[in-house]
């Protein structure tokens, strides 16, 4: 895309864009559907994830038994006025949601690592008013001189932001479209679901903000003037990338809320992780991260949505998640390289990500769970 056809997007889009936000946030909407910015962004972003693969009529046949189901059982979907208190407007309802899941966790920052420990129940199920003496979540940061080595892949990066820019400056405001446009997504259809959406990524932002805060990792315009990025580098640390956090947290809660485990759509390259993979990713390309802090996020993205579904009562499939940047070996960032890494996730062998399964039982929220349990009515069952 030319810089003159990208400042005409950007004039047209001018006023929208921040009302466009706004809206979604708002669940008025998957956002911005008259933006010609966002809809150009869309569109290198399917061409990117799905290019020309044909479709995968073998989950287009179950979505179709799913849909026959629900037909057969009505009345089930309809919505319950009980299940949850009368709500007030998206700004508040946000803001309240998301400190009772801030009550949820405690995390412990030192300058090259962090750990988020969950509040955990007793065996008799009272809530404990401690948290849990092993961490859900540990992130090591790498050390001062990895972040040089990864320079060599954003100025490489840079050779895709014609063609990425139009998704870069939507993703500064907005990534909840883009997970919109593959679930179907909008204020009518599926309020409650971007309601919790919305309060899960404001629950992220905060620990995310916490640790990049303690890490203070210097971003790589600081190291060189050569990489120059195209939008303007935020004050704070770089890592853990809020946007590879934000997107895997998405991509796990929709996953999650469908029916399916995220662990394994990772593994399997779902379609979803594709699209969290590359909003991960236009960071690097924007010249504001290195690959390492989207890995890192993606870690915390994944640890924190399984937090999420144990406080709703959804699951109990729960992990130990580890990210060890000194482990990280100077490696890229991309869907195949967490594919593997994720997908293949043990507490073995020292590697830069590792995942154990966790037996404790974690505190559940009541108004969350009420949200999860709505946001779960409004979609069709897939399995992930």
């Amino acid at each position: 895309m030319s810089v003159q056809s990208v400042q005409a997007l950007i004039s047209t889009q001018s006023t929208q864009s921040t009302q466009s936000t706004q809206s979604t946030q708002g669940g008025g909407g998957g956002g911005g559907g008259l933006s010609p910015l966002l809809a150009s962004a869309l569109a290198a972003s399917h061409d990117g994830i799905v290019g020309t693969e044909t479709l995968d009529t073998t989950a287009i046949a179950q979505r179709l038994e799913a849909f026959k189901s629900l037909e057969a059982s009505e009345a089930e979907r309809l919505q319950d006025p009980s299940a949850l208190p009368r709500m007030p407007d998206a700004t508040y309802a946000t803001q309240a949601v998301t400190s009772g899941l801030l009550q949820t966790v405690r995390v412990i920052t030192t300058k090259t690592k962090a750990t988020v420990h969950a509040r955990i129940t007793s065996a008799e199920g009272s809530v404990a008013d401690s948290f849990g003496d092993t961490p859900m979540s540990v992130l090591i940061r790498p050390a001062l001189a990895q972040f040089p080595d990864q320079l060599n892949y954003v100025r490489s990066y840079a050779d895709l932001r014609d063609e990425r820019m139009p998704e870069i400056l939507v993703q500064l405001g907005d990534v909840v479209s883009f997970f919109a446009a593959i679930d179907q997504l909008d204020g009518s259809r599926t309020p409650n679901t971007l309601k919790l959406l919305h309060a899960a990524v404001g629950f992220s932002g905060a620990i995310t903000q916490q640790i990049k805060l303690a890490f203070d990792a210097p971003r790589p315009a600081e190291f060189s003037p050569r990489i120059q990025p195209i939008i303007k580098t935020p004050s704070h640390g770089s890592l853990p990338s809020g946007h590879a956090t934000e997107s895997y947290l998405m991509a796990s809660i929709l996953t999650l809320l469908r029916g399916g485990r995220p662990k394994s759509a990772v593994g399997h390259m779902e379609h979803r992780f594709r699209l969290a993979a590359r909003v991960a990713s236009n960071r690097t390309v924007a010249g504001v991260h290195y690959p390492v802090d989207s890995a890192a996020g993606a870690v915390l993205g994944l640890s924190l949505a399984e937090h999420l579904a144990a406080v709703a009562g959804h699951s109990s499939d729960i992990g130990q998640w580890r990210f060890d940047g000194t482990a990280w070996a100077n490696a890229d960032f991309h869907q195949g390289t967490m594919a593997d890494m994720i997908g293949n996730a043990v507490d073995s062998g020292g590697a830069a990500i590792m995942r154990r399964d966790e037996a404790e039982t974690r505190a559940t929220d009541d108004l969350w769970a009420r949200m999860w349990h709505k946001a779960v009515a409004e979609l069709v069952q897939d399995n992930g």
